[in-house]
């Protein structure tokens, strides 16, 4: 059995994602002994060594080698509970000393503050370890300032079917506390870099608002920050019916649509493929840098990178190396956002369906002489081959999945590029003549007004969406072996475009 380098590398990184799977599964027990696993690795290596000419037994002991180390890895990432981390005192009153190390997060009723804990006053010494705060909405409080707070500290638990004791995990974060007592001590004690890029983005966010009215402003800051502040439950739920929440949303997955989108706008306009391609990696860079850069913003920006590469070389095996990779990489890094996080599977998904699912579509899509529609073809197919891998998972944790949603993303998604755009250029007109500001943002007005009766109407349509809560898991898994099946089976005979 001879494999190429490259091969064996990619099968390499997949037993690690499997070992990484099997893991997040396991009680959590069997992590104690990390030590256990680390020998189990050594061992390995020395029998490879031994038996290097014999090429089944050194494969076999490879792949456990792979395993081991991959158990070993995740169990590093079990939280040590010793005096010294946050997450001891969880049941107990503490006053504590902490930095907002993330951007808050702004809801209707309240804000959501990520500390980082230095000290704990009460304790009188230094402990470490993050927690989320949720407190009102005023006073506001920015990145970088140091608060005293006086709280009880609480595990996070399952919310209805959500595990989001396991989701606050993935960002290590194992205490929450609610509307404790803050006290700001000091300002500007985070990132410098950070700290100029949210200063930043809040002008921007106020221009926004001085140049329309709500809802649409709360809309527009959504497609270009991310996040649903502003917008009431009942539109929120209206967009989760039609398959739209994502162009709200900083993900992954919607990142991978726009930079596809825009590749392909950007083609029709006539640029060819080489300076529409880097012309939409910049635009990626900028947008990702003006939404804060996020760590989950950096994992989207990578994501859509690798669509546009996709997309720019049509090489499907150097892309498949390049996602797999990256998988590795990031879960090395953070081996519970594999099991935890759904934004990491959304995007992964997100990407999968575009360079895998796109192309097999488009030759039907042409094979049976439908009309391109000056590129709205291209967008539909981008949005259904994301959504074709997507679904299941979004209806397992959501307990919910939309039936109209191709057809609502073909009436909406082609407009999220120009509107992002629109957006972005009043804004910057109105950096120099905030009096005009209102004319400026006419196009983002219309074009807002349009994205809600569209959500509106497709909302209000009969059988919009199915209701999946208490779906076995079973069923998706089934899924995801058909779809896999297929693809194996036509994408290597297909010719890959844009």
């Amino acid at each position: 059995m001879n494999f190429s380098k490259a091969k064996f590398f990619l099968i390499n990184c997949f037993v690690f994602i499997l070992g990484i799977l099997l893991a997040s599964f396991l009680p959590l027990r069997f992590f104690d002994y990390s030590i256990f696993y680390f020998g189990l690795i050594i061992v390995c290596l020395v029998i490879i060594i031994l038996f290097w000419q014999k090429k089944i037994l050194r494969l076999i002991f490879l792949v456990l080698l792979i395993i081991f180390f991959a158990l070993w890895r995740y169990g590093l990432s079990i939280p040590e509970n010793s005096s010294d981390k946050i997450w001891h005192y969880n049941g107990s009153n503490l006053e504590l000393i902490g930095i907002i190390t993330s951007e808050p997060d702004i809801r209707d009723n309240n804000q959501k503050l990520e500390i980082t804990v230095s000290q704990s006053n009460s304790l009188k010494r230094l402990i470490v370890g993050k927690i989320l705060i949720t407190t009102n909405l005023y006073p506001s409080y920015n990145y970088g300032d140091q608060l005293a707070v006086v709280c009880k500290l609480t595990a996070p638990e399952k919310i209805d079917e959500f595990a989001y004791d396991r989701y606050l995990a993935s960002y290590n974060i194992y205490s929450v506390c609610y509307y404790p007592k803050i006290k700001v001590i000091k300002h500007n004690q985070g990132n410098w870099f950070y700290q100029k890029i949210f200063v930043f983005k809040n002008s921007l966010t106020q221009l926004i608002d001085y140049g329309l009215g709500e809802p649409e402003a709360s809309l527009t800051r959504s497609i270009v920050f991310g996040g649903q502040r502003g917008l009431d439950e009942k539109t929120r739920q209206q967009f989760a019916q039609t398959g739209l929440t994502h162009i709200m949303a900083v993900s992954g997955f919607n990142v991978s649509i726009l930079a596809a989108v825009t590749l392909v706008f950007l083609l029709g306009i006539g640029l060819n493929r080489r300076q529409a391609f880097y012309l939409s990696i910049i635009i990626l860079f900028v947008y990702i840098i003006l939404v804060g850069a996020p760590a989950s913003a950096m994992r989207a920006g990578l994501m859509g990178f690798l669509v546009l590469l996709a997309l720019h070389s049509g090489r499907l095996n150097k892309i498949t190396n390049a996602l797999v990779l990256t998988a590795t990489i990031l879960l090395l890094i953070n081996p519970k956002l594999l099991r935890d996080d759904i934004g990491f599977q959304l995007s992964f998904l997100a990407v999968a369906g575009l360079v895998y699912v796109y192309p097999i579509l488009d030759v039907v899509w042409q094979k049976f002489k439908l009309p391109k529609l000056k590129g709205l073809s291209s967008a539909f197919l981008i949005t259904l081959s994301a959504q074709i891998l997507s679904w299941p998972i979004i209806a397992y944790n959501f307990s919910q999945v939309s039936l109209i949603a191709p057809l609502a993303n073909l009436l909406v998604i082609w407009l999220i590029p120009f509107l992002t755009i629109a957006i972005l250029l009043a804004i910057v007109a109105s950096f120099i003549l905030s009096g005009l500001s209102s004319l400026f943002f006419l196009p983002a007005l219309f074009g807002s007004k349009y994205i809600f009766f569209i959500v509106n109407l497709m909302s209000k349509a009969p059988h919009s969406y199915l209701e999946t809560a208490y779906t076995n898991w079973i069923w998706f898994a089934f899924y995801y072996l058909i779809v896999i099946f297929l693809i194996l089976r036509v994408c290597r005979r297909i010719p890959y475009s844009v």
